[in-house]
């Protein structure tokens, strides 16, 4: 791996370098993305070579046992051969966690520009139109100083929503271990959401079993109640059991301490995704009444029948919709990314 990530980084390098020099960007899947993180993540390294070391210890401990037999010392290795194990797994679960939640950010800070973008074409065709009912006497100076106004806050809103764009990117980029300033981003698609079909107790059966965490502490208590069986004989201090016992008492508790936990985890984010999907659901509809309003809002306002406030709630009305619409998909993104994170998807 140490070799790999080595190319990969050159390559990366000459990439980014190639990108910045031709004018050319990098669009990532969120597959890819992973990977490239996976790849230049300096903590994921660490454990790998904590995971390096405990195969080594292990190899060690095989070794001893040819001069000196002792069954707790290969289980102790073996059992800090596979929380080492775990801890790697457990580290690109993080990692591959953190690097979707920051591709879906992208995403939905593109939308909000696209939406803050609509909204200033919006206040600009307001704008026009009072101008001209302004040249024929249908309105009065303080109604273009108004629509003026909608327009200067509409930018003043795009720029915002540019701005929060760009941190969103750098976020993304530090993520993947690239320079904050690199032409690369995450892949545009239109964010929205499938039909939801896990199975809530299934995935949960599945994850108290196979979760990372889960098989660390159940190597932890086989150790501990090795030590106690270990222990009690006629010829090992009655303190020392009694302590083994202790350490296996509290491996147990801790045990069912991240079950329980874990169990709250799942359920929350399943909760999670259920709502998000009920929210996106009305909020479609709000979209397209709002949409619908201001099309008719803009030609009452040109016949003369509403006011240019009336206007502008209208417009108000049709950004929040789909601001508020973005928000639930991706909310529903991201309480999806981590519920299957959750439930130990990628173990399947």
């Amino acid at each position: 791996m140490c070799q790999n990530r080595l190319v990969w980084g050159i390559l990366l390098l000459m990439l980014l370098a190639g990108s910045a020099q031709a004018g050319n960007e990098m669009y990532l899947t969120v597959k890819e993305a992973t990977s490239m993180a996976e790849e230049n993540s300096l903590e994921l390294h660490l454990t790998y070579l904590a995971l390096k070391e405990a195969q080594l210890q292990y190899k060690q401990a095989e070794a001893a046992m040819i001069m000196r037999p002792s069954p707790v010392m290969l289980l102790q290795a073996q059992a800090g051969l596979d929380m080492a194990q775990q801890n790697y797994l457990m580290g690109k679960d993080k990692l591959g966690l953190t690097v979707k939640t920051d591709f879906y950010s992208v995403l939905k800070m593109e939308n909000m520009v696209a939406i803050a973008a609509e909204a200033v074409e919006s206040a600009k065709r307001h704008l026009d139109i009072a101008e001209k009912k302004l040249a024929v006497g249908t309105v009065t100076r303080l109604d273009v100083i108004q629509a003026t106004r909608s327009v200067l806050n509409a930018q003043a809103g795009l720029s915002q929503a540019q701005h929060g764009l760009e941190l969103s990117q750098m976020k993304f980029r530090q993520t993947l271990g690239v320079p904050l300033d690199g032409l690369v981003y995450a892949q545009s698609y239109e964010l929205d959401y499938q039909p939801f079909d896990g199975d809530l107790y299934a995935d949960l059966a599945f994850a108290l079993t196979n979760r990372d965490e889960i098989k660390q502490l159940q190597i932890a208590i086989d150790v501990a109640r090795k030590n106690v069986e270990l222990a009690d004989n006629d010829y090992t201090p009655a303190l020392t059991l009694e302590q083994a016992s202790i350490n296996l008492a509290k491996m147990e508790t801790q045990f069912n301490q991240v079950r329980a936990l874990l169990e709250l985890d799942v359920r929350q984010n399943y909760s999670a995704i259920k709502d998000a999907v009920e929210r996106i659901r009305v909020l479609q509809k709000g979209v397209e009444e709002a949409e619908e309003m201001i099309r008719l809002s803009e030609l009452m306002y040109e016949a003369n029948m509403i006011t240019s406030t009336d206007l502008a709630d209208a417009r108000l009305a049709v950004l929040s919709a789909k601001n508020d619409y973005i928000a639930a998909t991706y909310d529903y993104q991201l309480a999806k990314a981590k519920y299957d994170t959750a439930v130990a998807l990628a173990l399947r």
